[in-house]
């Protein structure tokens, strides 16, 4: 028995296999001798170590499996012009357009041509593979949609069966009358994207497979848009490897008569069946909104698998109607939480395209919610989301890429004395939706606030209460992260509630304006001004009541210091401003400047010589000695450093009159304002102390009407840089002769001969006996139009040179005691003296 244990114990750390031999050696002596206790231990241990010598193996097994990747298998040879093979149950194919009309389109699938040049025509060539898993049962049709309707290709689309693909190409012209009932099967059977935008002598390349969408570079379309030379749309191609999944029918649902989940009709492959419904309150008892999806509980009134019930706000489901999985559900307190509506817009803002998005509100969702987040539900197809008032119920199913607004959407309006009247949604939802021309609904807060305040006309016209109130979307997607557009806006209106109206609706009117970054000032808490700012969705803080407007302008810029303490920039609004619609545009270009020159003090959206014909060019830039005012940046650092607290004088007037004249207060810094004002002054009605100064100041403005009007050359306002281009405009201007301002400068009209918009440069050179000496700049101002009263300062002087643009040419009005009267010294120029008591003047030089 000794040597036959040892034998053992030897074989069984040699091999597994061996182990199992020695086991079964064991059992058969077992039955031959009699075991005595120590034995039967023996065989309890042995049975245990061969065990344990299976485990291992095994698992080295594994080890080895693992070291070597599976790796997939791959046809001998590329196909179809294809630059590698494609792999096992893939086929390749290769689809081209024609070229103009000359060269015909090319159709490869899985290495044959499936169109030979001659069997090709004009309009769409299309290859229908009715067994598409095996590549059989292969048919092609042309359509000369130039010279016939659609309705032979209406027929031919209606007679395909679910699953057979289809490979579709264009030649020459193939939408001259292809029918939208064409277009929509292409789309709707066949998930195409792009049909709708082929044009005439477009070009157009498609595969798809009826009810069951393709994945891959599976379609292409040049819209083409006539222009000078140019007839066809560019030839484009698509090409690569594709799986053909074999057609299955959908299983169908089997629900409960009168559940949740029920609906009306069994739903086709082409539909999911939803059913979503919202929250509701009724004889004081709350009941949670509930999301269907395929006939399963996704949203409820409890936990169900992994996820929460609905909450309070709004509550999203994010459906892949293509897979038909849940991929995400989002919850969203937009009655108590702003970041929650932050959130909100970021979660609506990550859906994928063609995802559904399913929407339901429980118990309050509006306090809270935003224009930006109620904008990318515009986005995905909502209309009524801008009309949704405190209390009301919604439910909402909307889709990424959504051309239009969806059909799917429902309010519940508020009873007289409770929530919102429950609403649901209950159908076959298609899976790629078609939006609809539904316009955003009117916002019935703002035909309330009609009803229950007067004094603003232009708000409250019938045509005005139908339109909704959401601001634009930015139109310059390059600007997204421009920090003009997340610099705050800071609104400090004064009394008059109707031109504040006007300043709030020019506001929501600028294309990526954000209305959380907007606050409004107002003195006291009443409910009229809360009212009329909550209809454009601005923010609101408080400031104490003055008489004066001149301190509640400082006390609103000393609250927005503390409204906003991590902003070194902040854009202050004056009362009676209006902006124009490239307001941000116009800080987008010139905010950077702050951060590079340290000698300029603002920059201001106001000019205040830009009258209809002392400027016009929308794209120019000045340097200027003033502080204009009305619409400009505030400097944390400059404010709070040297004006805060401190008995410097500066702000005693409004800034209109004039702040930091004084240069030892501005310290040889200076202002950015434009040729063409991108702000503008209401003028106050009535009669009050400076009327006759404003009426003067305010008429014949001209401010810009462009959404895509911009600076140019913003690096030559840098201090050095813009000295020299000063220099090198001087250098290279025409100086003005006696005839042209003689008769002008005794009293008449001017009259000048220069050519209009012709970008010339006009300099005229006047006597100073100091830098300051402006007696003879007066009179050339008055002359030329630009802002003269008393003795008010004159406006715009940079160095002793004023510029401004007259009929699309510049004109500088320069002093000898400027700097540039140098450049002008060296070639002799003419100056005008300052005029007496003569009758005529002289000319030196």
């Amino acid at each position: 028995m000794w040597l036959i244990r040892k034998l053992i114990r030897v074989r069984v750390c040699q091999h597994a296999i061996a182990s199992c031999l020695i086991i079964l050696t064991f059992v058969l002596l077992s039955y031959v001798f009699q075991e005595d206790e120590t034995e039967k231990n023996f065989k309890v241990n042995l049975q245990q170590q061969a065990g344990e010598a299976k485990r291992q193996q095994e698992i080295k097994m594994q080890q080895i499996t693992k070291a070597v990747p599976i790796m997939p298998a791959y046809d001998i040879e590329a196909k179809c012009g294809n630059k590698s093979p494609c792999q096992r149950g893939q086929f390749a194919y290769h689809v081209r357009t024609g070229h103009k009309n000359k060269e015909k389109p090319y159709m490869c699938l899985d290495g044959k041509e499936l169109m030979t040049p001659e069997t090709m025509s004009r309009g769409l060539n299309i290859v229908r593979i009715q067994d598409p898993t095996h590549m059989q049962k292969i048919t092609t049709q042309t359509f000369d949609l130039y010279d016939e309707d659609s309705s032979r290709l209406e027929a031919f689309l209606g007679s395909i069966g679910d699953g057979q693909l289809i490979i579709v190409v264009s030649f020459d012209d193939a939408a001259y009358q292809l029918s939208d009932a064409a277009r929509k099967v292409f789309m709707n059977n066949f998930y195409s994207q792009h049909v709708y935008r082929l044009n005439y002598r477009g070009q157009w390349a498609f595969m798809g497979q009826k009810g069951m969408p393709l994945q891959g570079d599976i379609e292409k379309v040049n819209p083409f848009a006539p222009a000078p030379g140019v007839e066809w749309g560019d030839q484009l191609e698509i090409q690569g490897c594709i799986h053909i999944k074999e057609h299955q029918k959908r299983k169908p649902v089997v629900i409960q008569s009168g559940s949740l989940c029920d609906v009306k009709e069994e739903c086709d492959y082409n539909s999911i069946p939803i059913h979503v419904e919202s929250g509701e309150y009724h004889a004081g008892r709350k009941t949670l909104p509930r999301v269907c999806v395929n006939g399963e509980l996704v949203l409820g009134n409890r936990r169900i698998g992994k996820e929460d019930p609905a909450k309070r706000g709004l509550n999203f489901v994010v459906f892949n109607p293509i897979d038909e999985v849940v991929v995400k559900i989002g919850r969203f307190d937009t009655y108590e939480s702003p970041s929650d509506d932050r959130e909100a817009a970021a979660f609506l803002q990550t859906v994928q395209d063609g995802h559904l998005v399913i929407g339901t509100v429980f118990d309050e969702a509006t306090n809270q919610l935003s224009f930006e987040t109620k904008g990318v539900l515009k986005n995905l197809g909502s209309t009524q989301i801008f009309a949704l008032d405190y209390r009301e119920m919604w439910v909402f199913i909307g889709q990424k890429g959504i051309d239009g607004a969806t059909p799917y959407e429902k309010i519940g309006n508020k009873l007289p004395t409770s929530w919102g009247a429950k609403v649901d949604i209950q159908d076959c939802i298609p899976k790629q939706i078609e939006g609809t021309n539904s316009k955003v609904a009117a916002s019935r807060k703002k035909k309330k606030f009609c009803e229950e305040y007067d004094g603003y006309p232009e708000l409250c016209t019938e045509e005005n209460l139908l339109l909704p109130v959401f601001p634009k979307p930015l139109d310059d997607i390059s600007l997204q992260s421009n920090p003009a557009y997340s610099t705050p806006i800071v609104v400090i209106p004064g009394t008059d509630l109707r031109a504040l109206e006007r300043c709030l609706a020019s506001l929501i009117d600028v294309p990526g304006i954000r209305p959380s970054n907007v606050m409004v000032m107002l003195e006291g808490s009443f409910a009229e001004p809360n009212d009329l700012v909550s209809l454009y969705g601005f923010r609101v803080d408080f400031i104490k009541s003055s008489a004066n407007y001149q301190k509640t302008l400082i006390n609103g810029i000393e609250r927005s210091l503390t409204a906003f303490p991590g902003n070194e920039y902040i854009i202050i609004l004056e009362e009676y401003v209006e902006v124009t619609p490239d307001f941000l545009h116009y800080f987008s270009q010139t905010l950077p400047l702050l951060d590079k020159d340290n000698t300029i003090l603002t920059i201001s959206a106001w000019n205040q010589n830009g009258f209809e014909h002392t400027s016009g060019d929308q794209h120019l830039l000045y340097r200027t000695e003033d502080f204009p005012g009305f619409g400009w940046v505030l400097r944390r650092k400059f404010y709070t450093g040297e004006i805060f607290n401190k008995n410097t004088g500066c702000c005693s007037v409004p800034t209109w009159r004039g702040w930091l004249l004084d240069d030892n207060m501005r310290k040889g810094r200076h202002s950015i304002v434009p040729d063409v004002s991108r702000v503008k002054r209401i003028k106050k009605d009535g009669f009050y102390e400076e009327k006759s100064f404003l009426d003067a100041y305010l008429a014949n403005r001209k401010t810009s009407s462009g959404y895509l009007t911009e600076p140019n050359e913003v690096y030559k306002l840098v201090a050095d840089e813009y000295d020299k281009e000063l220099d090198r405009l001087v250098s290279r201007s025409t100086a003005m002769m006696e005839s042209e301002l003689s008769i002008c400068l005794h009293g008449a009209s001017l009259i000048l001969q220069h050519e209009p918009d012709k970008g010339h440069v006009y300099a005229v050179y006047y006597q100073q006996d100091t830098l300051d000496d402006t007696v003879m700049l007066r009179k050339l101002a008055t002359c030329f139009g630009l802002f003269v009263h008393n003795e008010s300062h004159i406006r715009g002087v940079y160095k002793g040179l004023l510029r401004f643009t007259r009929d699309g040419n510049q004109y500088m009005l320069i002093g000898t005691q400027s700097p540039f009267y140098t450049t002008a010294q060296s070639q002799g120029n003419k100056v005008l003296p300052v005029i007496g008591n003569k009758s005529h003047y002289i000319l030196r030089r």
